[in-house]
């Protein structure tokens, strides 16, 4: 009797590759995943920021406009008697709104987080379970 060889469908129980192209395909998924979490993140991020800006133009705008009309009513009253007074006191203003709204601009860019903050501590936790760390 001879013997047969193995059909060549069989695959070999001491081949890794199955195992690698699984553990790759499950890597590439994860990866894919991770990625689509993070374009939807930065995606928030940049509505959220479009928006505040909008609005934040938009007061800005409209109380500039009040407070030069304001102005202007304020140097026409005060024409014959202080006019340099009222030139000079609504020029302060403006420098002070000025310096108060960098502040606040500033203040609220600091305390804004930071883009795809989540995604990257997602990963890390990733890396750490790849890695057998505890996270």
């Amino acid at each position: 009797m001879a013997v047969s060889a193995p059909p060549p469908h069989a695959a070999d129980p001491h081949d890794p590759r199955p195992a690698l192209r699984g553990v790759f395909a499950a890597l590439v998924e994860a990866l894919r995943t991770r990625l689509d979490l993070a374009a939807v993140e930065l995606e928030l991020h940049l509505r959220a920021l479009l928006r505040m800006l909008v609005w934040a133009v938009g007061a800005v705008a409209c109380a500039m406009l009040a407070l030069a009309f304001a102005v202007t009513a304020l140097i026409v009253a005060l024409w014959d008697t202080h006019r340099m007074l009222a030139l000079l006191g609504g020029s302060l203003i403006f420098v002070a709104l000025t310096a108060t709204f960098v502040l606040l601009g500033m203040r609220t860019l600091r305390s804004q987080p930071g883009v795809l903050e989540s995604s990257l501590q997602q990963l890390q936790q990733d890396q750490q379970r790849a890695g057998g760390d505890a996270p």
